[in-house]
C-alpha cells in the first residue's frame, strides 16, 4: 500500500482505508485500469465518506471519467439539464434501463460533488445549488420523458378549449429554495392546469392521466433498485396530504388553500418553485399560491402558529430522545428557518422583496431593513452555513438522511476530519457556540409569552365573562397601585358590552383578554389612567375585528409601551392609530419610530412603496402616496413629541416629506398627460425646443416652516413659448392645455378624498391674478406680472417661495425673477403702509373676538406680526443685501436683517424666541397635546414685545411725518 495514502488520514481511520485500497486495487486490476488520482487526497475522501469509497471500488471507471471531465469545474444547472438528458437518450428504451441510467448518474453525481466538497474545491453554498440543480434537472427530465411516453399510451390530455395539458411539479422544502442537502428526501407536488379528457389513446380524463403520470415518476425516482434510488421521493406536503389524490388541477388546489389551508402549509410554501409545465401555467400557479403564502397586510399571527411548529417539534425530540439532532435541536437549522420565514409570513405580503426561497438571502434583507440587527444576522448565516457543512458531512458518510450526531468513535473521527478539526470536542465546541448564538436571536425573536399572574388573568376573565363581577378585577387594579380603580372597570365595562366585543369569537376574545392583562398592568401608573385607558380602548375597538393587529401588540411588548406613551400625550395619535392601524407597525422598533430620514432616504422610501403597484393603477399609487405621507408625519411628530424637536427642524422635515410627496406627484401626473397626449414642443427663433414645467412653493412650505395642518400653497410655472406650441402625439393639444391638465392632475392626486383621506389640502390663489388667473402661467407672464401687476402683500409673499420640483430651467429662470423683482429700491413709507393695511384688513377679520382665548397667529404680537415686520424689513434692504434672497425662511431672515442693522440684537433674539415659541404652541394645538392652563398668561410678554417692535418698524413709518 503506497505511503502517501495515508497521510491526511487520522490513525484511528488507517485499516479502514487501507482495506479500501486493496479492494480498490483489485477492481481496478480487473477493469484493466489506472486512475491517475493524488493517493493524499484520495485516502481523505474515503476517509471521510464510506459511501464514496464503496462507490469508487464498485466503479473504479467512474473515477476515470470523474477525472477526466475535470473535479475542478463547476457545473451550472444546464450542465446538469444536458448530462441528465443526454442519460436518458442513451437508456435502453425500458423502465428497468431508465431507472439504471438515472440511478448511475446520480451515483456519479454524487461523487463528484462529494469530492469537491471535501476537498474544499466548493464552499457550502455553491455545493447545496449543486445538489439542488442535479435534483431539479432529474425531475424535470425525466418528467418530460414520462408524460411523452404516457401521452402515447394513453392519449394527449386536453382542456374543454383543445389546449393540451401538462404536469407541473412544485418542488418544496429545501429543493425548493435551492437549498438541498446530500441525501435529503425530496418533497413534491403534482398539479396540473385544468381537466378534461385524452385524445389519442384510451379515453380517460386528465385527473387519471395525471395520477399514473405522477405515480410512474415517484416509482422512477424513488424505487430501490440493484443500484439503489435516485431520490427519497416525499408527497404528503401535498393537500390533504396521504388521504388526498397524488395531483389536483388548479381549481382544486386553490379551493383547498383558500378554505383549509394550514399555517404550517404556508410555512411549507415560502420554499416552493416550480418544475415543468409551460411559462403561462408556472406564472398563473405561482399568482395563485402567493396570496395564500404572503398575506396582503402584515401578519403577526404568525409568530403563534411558529411557536406550535417549535412546541411540537420540541416534543417529538424529548419522546425520542433527540437532542443530539442538528436540525430540529435547539439552536439548530430549523430555527434559523423559522426565523428568517417568520418574518417572510409576517411582512412578505406588503414587502414583495422578502418573497425569497433562500435562507441567507433573507437574513441579509432582514438586517437591510431593519428587522435584525446587522450583527444578528451575521453571525446567523454563518451559523446556517457551518450547520449545513456539517449536516452534509454526516449524511456523506454513509449516503444516509440523518441529522444525528455520531456516537461511535469511528464516526465521529470521519466527521471532524470532514469539518477540519483536530478532536472531537473541537467540533463540539465550535457547534455549540453556533447553537448558543442561533437560540440567543432566536428566543429574541420568538419568544414564548410570559406567563400572566394567574389571579390577575383569573379576575379579567371572570369579570370578561359577567361584568357585574368586577370586585376582584377592582382589587387587583388597587393592589397594582391605581387610584381609578372604579373608573377603569366602569370604562372596561362599557368596553365589553360594546356590539363588537360582544361578537368576538372565543379565540378572539381570548387574546384580547391576554392583551389587556398586559396594557392595564402598564396604565396604572400613568398620571391619568382613565384618560389613557380610554384612548387605548378606541384604538382596541378599531383593530379587534383585525386580529393581526392584535397579534403584533401582543407579541412586542416594546410596541404596548410605545402605544401608551404617544397616546397618553395625545389625542391626535390614538385617532391616527385607530384610523390606520397599519402606523402600529411603525412602534416595534423605538430606534426606527425616532430616526429622521432626510431627502434622500425619503425618496428612496417613497420609490420602494411605488414600485410595488403597477405603473398605470393610480389608486393604488394615491394610497401609496398617502401612507407614505401619513407614515412620515406620524413618526416625525412622535419624535416631536416624545423627544422635543427644534421647532425649525419639525417645519423643515414637515416641508421635506411635502416636497418629496410633490416630486414624486409632479412626475406621475406629467407622465400619465404625455402617455395620452405626447411631450410639449415648441418653436423658438427657429430651434425646437422641449418646454418644462415646475411647482413653486410659497407660504410655510416655501418658508421650510411646515405645521402638522399646513396646506400647500402652490404655483404653476412652465416655459413654453414661440410658435408650433403642441404636443407630439397622435391626440395633440396646445401646450397651455397639456400644462393645465398636468396641474389639475396634481390637484386632483393631491386633492382626492380616498379611505385613506387626502394627501394635502393644496391653495394655488396665490398665482398671478388669482382665482381668476390661469392655473399655469408662462414665465414670461409671471414675470411681467411681479414687475407691472402685482401688489405689497404678492411681493411679501414671494420672499417666502422657492421651487421645489420640475424644469431645471424653469426653476432658473424663476430664481432670476425672484431675484430681479424683489432686489429693487423701494419706498419705505408706501412699503410699510400697505404691510399695516394688509396687516389690519387680517386681523379685523381672522383675530379672536373673546379675551379669554388667544389666536397665536393673527392676534396682536403674535406670528403674523413678526412675518409681516421682517418681510417689510426686507423688502426695504434687499436692494443693497441681495444676498438676504438665498433663503425663505422668517428666522434666517431675522438673521439677515439683523446683520444689516434693520433689527437691534436684543429685538432679533425676542422675535426668534418668541416665533419658536408660537410655532411650538401651533404645532402642539395641531397634535391636541394638553397645554397649561395658563398658556396666555405665559404668552403675554412675547405678545406686547413683538407689538412694540411692529409699532416702532412698521407702524411707525408708515404714518404721515405731519402726524408724527
Amino acid at each position: 500500500m503506497p505511503e502517501p495514502l495515508l497521510s491526511l488520514v487520522p490513525e484511528p481511520i488507517h485499516t479502514v482505508v487501507s482495506n479500501y485500497w486493496q479492494d480498490w486495487s483489485a477492481a481496478c486490476e480487473q477493469a484493466g485500469i489506472n486512475p491517475q488520482v493524488e493517493l493524499p487526497i484520495l485516502g481523505k475522501v474515503w476517509a471521510c465518506s464510506e459511501f464514496v469509497a464503496r462507490l469508487c471500488i464498485r466503479r473504479p471507471e467512474m473515477v476515470v471519467e470523474l477525472i477526466d471531465e475535470g473535479l475542478e469545474t463547476a457545473r451550472s444547472p444546464d450542465d446538469y439539464q444536458q448530462r441528465v438528458a443526454a442519460a436518458i437518450a442513451g437508456a435502453d428504451a425500458t423502465d428497468e434501463g431508465l431507472m439504471r441510467a438515472l440511478r448511475l448518474l446520480r451515483q456519479k453525481e454524487m461523487v463528484r460533488i462529494a469530492w469537491r466538497d471535501l476537498t474544499g474545491l466548493a464552499d457550502v453554498e455553491h455545493i447545496l445549488h449543486e445538489l439542488s440543480d442535479l435534483a431539479v434537472a432529474v425531475i424535470e427530465q425525466t418528467l418530460d420523458y414520462l408524460q411523452q411516453q404516457t401521452m402515447e399510451l394513453l392519449g394527449v390530455p386536453k382542456n374543454a378549449d383543445g389546449e393540451v395539458q401538462q404536469m407541473l411539479v412544485l418542488a418544496m422544502g429545501k429543493l425548493g429554495g435551492r437549498e438541498l442537502n446530500f441525501s435529503s428526501d425530496i418533497d413534491l407536488i403534482f398539479a396540473y392546469a385544468d381537466e378534461g379528457t385524452t385524445e389519442g389513446g384510451r379515453r380517460l380524463s386528465n385527473h387519471e392521466f395525471f395520477l399514473r403520470l405522477g405515480r410512474q415518476l415517484v416509482r422512477v425516482l424513488d424505487e430501490i433498485t440493484t443500484d439503489g434510488f435516485v431520490y427519497r421521493v416525499d408527497t404528503r406536503l401535498r393537500p390533504n396530504g396521504d388521504s388526498g389524490p397524488l395531483a389536483l388541477n388548479f381549481n382544486a388546489m386553490e379551493q383547498y388553500y383558500q378554505l383549509q389551508g394550514r399555517d404550517w402549509e404556508r410555512y411549507a410554501m415560502i420554499k416552493a418553485s416550480i418544475i415543468g409545465g409551460r411559462e403561462t401555467d408556472r406564472e398563473y400557479l405561482a399568482s395563485m399560491l402567493r396570496p395564500f403564502t404572503y398575506r396582503r397586510y402584515l401578519d403577526f399571527g404568525a409568530f403563534e402558529s411558529i411557536r406550535e411548529m417549535k412546541g411540537m417539534i420540541e416534543a417529538e425530540m424529548r419522546r425520542k430522545s433527540m437532542k443530539d439532532n442538528i436540525k430540529l435541536g435547539s439552536g439548530g437549522i430549523r430555527e434559523i428557518e423559522f426565523i428568517g420565514q417568520t418574518f417572510q409570513l409576517i411582512r412578505g405580503g406588503p414587502m414583495p422583496e422578502l418573497q425569497q426561497r433562500g435562507i441567507l438571502k433573507v437574513l441579509s434583507l432582514l438586517a437591510d431593513f431593519g428587522y435584525l440587527q446587522s450583527g444578528e444576522a451575521e453571525d446567523l448565516g454563518q451559523s446556517y452555513l457551518f450547520l449545513r457543512k456539517l449536516e452534509n458531512r454526516l449524511q456523506m458518510e454513509r449516503d444516509q438522511q440523518t441529522q444525528l450526531l455520531p456516537r461511535d468513535v469511528l464516526s465521529r473521527e470521519r466527521i471532524r476530519l470532514a469539518m477540519g478539526f483536530d478532536d472531537w470536542e473541537g467540533l463540539m465546541q465550535a457547534l455549540d457556540g453556533h447553537r448558543e448564538a442561533v437560540t440567543r436571536v432566536f428566543d429574541s425573536v420568538i419568544s414564548s409569552e410570559e406567563q400572566p399572574e394567574t389571579d390577575a388573568i383569573h379576575s379579567l376573565q371572570l369579570f370578561w365573562s359577567d361584568v357585574d363581577n368586577r370586585d376582584s378585577l377592582v382589587h387587583w387594579l388597587e393592589a397594582s397601585g391605581s387610584g381609578n380603580s372604579a373608573e377603569i372597570v366602569d370604562a372596561l365595562a362599557s368596553f365589553r358590552r360594546s356590539a363588537r366585543i360582544r361578537t368576538l369569537a372565543e379565540a378572539g376574545s381570548r387574546r384580547l383578554q391576554q392583551l389587556l392583562h398586559k396594557l392595564l398592568k402598564n396604565i396604572v401608573v400613568y398620571q391619568d389612567p382613565v384618560v389613557l385607558l380610554n384612548r387605548v380602548l378606541e384604538i382596541l375597538a378599531a383593530i379587534v375585528g383585525r386580529p393581526v393587529y392584535i397579534s403584533l401588540l401582543l407579541e412586542y411588548p416594546s410596541a404596548q409601551k410605545q402605544m401608551l406613551e404617544l397616546c397618553a400625550a395625545s389625542q391626535w395619535f390614538t385617532n391616527e392609530l385607530a384610523r390606520y392601524p397599519i402606523l402600529l407597525d411603525e412602534l416595534l422598533d423605538s430606534q426606527e419610530l425616532f430616526r429622521q430620514n432626510d431627502r434622500e432616504q425619503l425618496t428612496t422610501e417613497l420609490d420602494r412603496l411605488m414600485s410595488q403597484v403597477e405603473q398605470d393603477d393610480l389608486e393604488q399609487q394615491m394610497e401609496r402616496l398617502r401612507q407614505f405621507r401619513r407614515t412620515e408625519i406620524f413618526k416625525l411628530a412622535a419624535t416631536d413629541v416624545i423627544h422635543v424637536h427644534e421647532i425649525w427642524d419639525v417645519g423643515a422635515k414637515l416641508s421635506t416629506i411635502a416636497d418629496v410627496v410633490l416630486e414624486k406627484v409632479l412626475q406621475l401626473s406629467w407622465d400619465a398627460v404625455c402617455k395620452r397626449h405626447g411631450i410639449p414642443v415648441c418653436t423658438i427663433e427657429g430651434e425646437e425646443y422641449h418646454p418644462g414645467m415646475a411647482i413653486i412653493a410659497y407660504g410655510k412650505l416655501g418658508g421650510l416652516e411646515m405645521g402638522y395642518g399646513s396646506d400647500l400653497d402652490i404655483v404653476f410655472l412652465h416655459d413654453s413659448a414661440g410658435e408650433k406650441q403642441y404636443t407630439s402625439g397622435e391626440k395633440s393639444i396646445d401646450n397651455s392645455q397639456f400644462f393645465s391638465r398636468v396641474a389639475q392632475k396634481v390637484l386632483h392626486i393631491l386633492g382626492t378624498r380616498t379611505h385613506s383621506g387626502i394627501l394635502y389640502e393644496a391653495d394655488t390663489r396665490l398665482r398671478p391674478d388669482g382665482r381668476a388667473g390661469m392655473m399655469v402661467s408662462s414665465v414670461n407672464a409671471f414675470e411681467d406680472y411681479q414687475r407691472n401687476k402685482a401688489w405689497t402683500w404678492e411681493h411679501q409673499a414671494l420672499l417666502r417661495s422657492r421651487s421645489i420640483t420640475g424644469s431645471e430651467p424653469v426653476r432658473q429662470e424663476f430664481a432670476r425673477i425672484r431675484q430681479s423683482v424683489l432686489a429693487v429700491p423701494q419706498d419705505e413709507a408706501k412699503i410699510c403702509s400697505d404691510v399695516v393695511e394688509m396687516r389690519e384688513k387680517m386681523r379685523s377679520h381672522l383675530a379672536s373676538r373673546d379675551e379669554s382665548s388667544i389666536n397665536i397667529k393673527q392676534d396682536p404680537g403674535g406670528m403674523v406680526d413678526i412675518e409681516f415686520t421682517t418681510q417689510a424689513g426686507m423688502l426695504m434692504n434687499l436692494d443693497e443685501h441681495p444676498e438676504m434672497l438665498n433663503v425663505s425662511s422668517t428666522l434666517e431672515f431675522i438673521e439677515y436683517l439683523t446683520g444689516v442693522g434693520w433689527y437691534r440684537s436684543a429685538e432679533a433674539d425676542d422675535l426668534a424666541t418668541a416665533y419658536k415659541l408660537y410655532r411650538q404652541h401651533a404645532n402642539r394645538q395641531a397634535l391636541e397635546v394638553e397645554l397649561p392652563v395658563d398658556i396666555k398668561e405665559l404668552l403675554q410678554p412675547h405678545l406686547d414685545r413683538v407689538t412694540e417692535i411692529w409699532n416702532r418698524l412698521v407702524v411707525a413709518k408708515a404714518q404721515p411725518k405731519a402726524s408724527s
